[in-house]
């Protein structure tokens, strides 16, 4: 991103959510923040019980994590548009897709 460019993507919160069977049903309410060298994403709501985990794992015990752009990473990541995108977290299992939550 050059210096003065609006950032891609809109910071706020943004969800993701299968509501499916209960074995591939989650929910994940993360806060996300763009700067010129990463992506910050802290995590606000988290709801799973048997569907893929990995997002979870890739915070651990953290709330908070950093995703660098120009440096190689475990955690695929692809920006869509100002308003979605999809984490591949240790890019293994199923991707999850995030969308920007409308604010009334």
């Amino acid at each position: 991103m050059v210096t003065g460019q609006k950032p891609l993507l809109e910071p706020g919160r943004y969800r993701a959510e299968q509501d499916g069977d209960v074995f591939h049903a989650y929910l994940y309410v993360m806060e996300v923040r763009e700067t010129d060298k990463s992506y910050i994403f802290k995590m606000l709501e988290s709801r799973n019980r048997y569907a893929d985990d990995q997002i979870e794992t890739m915070f651990g015990s953290k709330d908070r994590v950093v995703i660098p752009k120009n440096k190689r990473t475990r955690h695929a990541m692809r920006v869509w548009s100002e308003r979605d995108f999809t984490i591949y977290p240790f890019q293994a299992g199923v991707p999850f897709y995030f969308r920007k939550e409308e604010t009334a």
